[in-house]
């Protein structure tokens, strides 16, 4: 009997021992035209067959792997205590499909202390992936999400409408408060936590939230933090709507962790306050990095919208309007080793109040250790008037181009740093095979010609803005 034979038989003889594979075909086929299966049965969800070995008298039992949550509705439940219903019994990594729960089976918002995993006393610690619904769920305390937890919504698309609100396009999760169908005051400071100091000992992996809307219903709350999840824990095509605290923020045990990717920020028309920032990477090793995010603050009140804070990330592809600092970099904490790719400040700053101007990346003199990091591509989509592309606190640069292709700051040295730009308004060194020419240029500036001829090593003179062969 060749491999692929044997492997053939085996599998024949797991599915259902004494039956040969067809056979069982035939009688499984023939008892389901006899007895076709009730709605309950196929409501708990057991949409898989496993052999379950030293079984007595019994062949196939139902998987409860993929569990339908729609069958499990009552509108005297709650989505937050259907689902915690469920993983009171659900198996490690379970699949729930909850995009059949809606307003006309299951109340959606969730009972006081309640949440997928808690019923106010008692924490389920039960790994899962949950499909969430389209429409709104009211949470009125944090989720902490437990190790290898997944949560898919159907959309991040959010269109505000005049005097009603948020018209659902996809999946949001909103805050509790006091003025909206919750009718009660918001318990944590996070709409949602990836993990816990005490779930994640000594640490999670494999947290993740996906294509949904929290709308913090203009609190000063935080969406998403991450403190203690690692590798393979991410947030993809999420919106975070009226949150005037962060947006997004991984710091503490969150090493490794990420990318980020595809997130948008709005105030939505709140009033952003000083302290709101789009999103944080505080004190980390290093993560997979911020692809692809737009902040915007309605009121342009807001300081920062991007804090580095952290080493050996990227962060690419960014669009941000309303905050007086683009990307802030090391303002709480060292910052090494970072790369900024395609960042573009769109803000206007014609009418903003107080804190011009608006400056898209922000190298900021502080205590806090920041070097070799490398910026391509930064953009003032404002105008000159007002703004700056590029502000240097270590250097004493301030690059006031709309376009700079690329500016890198190195390690300090002899009470100076190590930088190169391609901005023709800053000290640079530039290097070539051929004398520089006439051009003007940036006082301050060095050049070497490696071909030695007719001087290997040129300067930029004060006086006339000309270069000049020194060696």
């Amino acid at each position: 009997m060749d491999a692929l034979a044997e492997e053939n038989a085996m599998k024949s003889a797991t599915l259902c021992p004494g039956l040969t594979f067809l056979g069982s075909v035939v009688v499984l086929m023939a008892w389901l035209s006899a007895f076709p299966p009730s709605a309950a049965g196929q409501g708990q969800g057991n949409n898989a067959v496993y052999y379950q070995s030293g079984s007595t008298g019994v062949c196939c039992k139902g998987s409860s792997a993929f569990i339908d949550a729609s069958t499990f509705t009552s509108l005297t439940k709650t989505f937050c205590s259907t689902i915690y219903g469920i993983l009171q019994v659900a198996t490690s990594a379970d699949f729930i499909d909850a995009r059949g729960l809606n307003s006309s089976n299951t109340q959606m918002t969730c009972a006081a202390g309640w949440t997928p995993w808690n019923n106010g006393s008692t924490f389920l610690n039960v790994p899962s992936t949950i499909l969430l619904p389209a429409g709104t769920i009211v949470i009125p305390t944090t989720w902490v999400l437990p190790n290898n937890t997944t949560l898919i919504g159907v959309g991040d698309s959010i269109s505000p409408t005049t005097g009603t609100g948020l018209a659902a396009v996809g999946t949001i999760i909103q805050l509790c408060t006091t003025t909206n169908s919750c009718g009660r005051a918001f318990s944590g400071t996070d709409m949602i936590d990836f993990g816990s100091s005490v779930l994640c000992a000594p640490m999670c992996n494999s947290v993740s939230v996906e294509n949904l809307t929290l709308d913090g219903q203009g609190q000063t709350i935080n969406g998403i933090v991450n403190s203690n999840s690692q590798t393979g824990s991410y947030v993809d095509h999420v919106s975070l709507y009226q949150i005037l605290g962060t947006g997004l923020l991984a710091e503490s045990n969150a090493n490794n962790s990420g990318p980020y990717s595809n997130i948008t920020f709005d105030t939505g028309g709140s009033s952003g306050l000083a302290s709101t920032v789009c999103a944080q990477i505080l004190g980390l090793s290093g993560t997979r990095g911020i692809h692809g995010l737009s902040c915007n603050s309605e009121t342009n009140d807001a300081l920062a919208a991007v804090l580095l804070d952290s080493s050996n990330n990227s962060i690419e592809d960014v669009r941000i309007v309303g905050f007086y600092d683009g990307i802030r970099v090391g303002a709480n904490a060292n910052a090494q080793s970072n790369v900024l790719v395609n960042i573009i400040g769109d803000t206007n700053p014609t009418g903003v109040e107080g804190n011009t101007p608006i400056i898209v990346v922000h190298i900021t003199n502080s205590v806090n250790t920041v070097t070799d990091l490398s910026i391509m591509g930064a953009n003032n989509a404002g105008g000159n008037s007002g703004t700056i592309t590029i502000k240097d606190d270590l250097t004493g640069a301030q690059l006031v181009d709309t376009s700079v292709g690329v500016y890198a700051l190195g390690k300090k040295s002899n009470n100076g740093y190590s930088r190169f730009t391609t901005s023709p308004n800053a000290a640079t060194w530039g290097v070539g095979s051929s004398a520089p020419g006439t051009s003007s240029c940036s006082p301050g500036s060095l050049y070497s010609n490696t071909s030695g001829n007719p001087k290997a090593l040129y300067v930029c003179l004060v006086s006339t803005s000309q270069w000049s062969g020194i060696r």
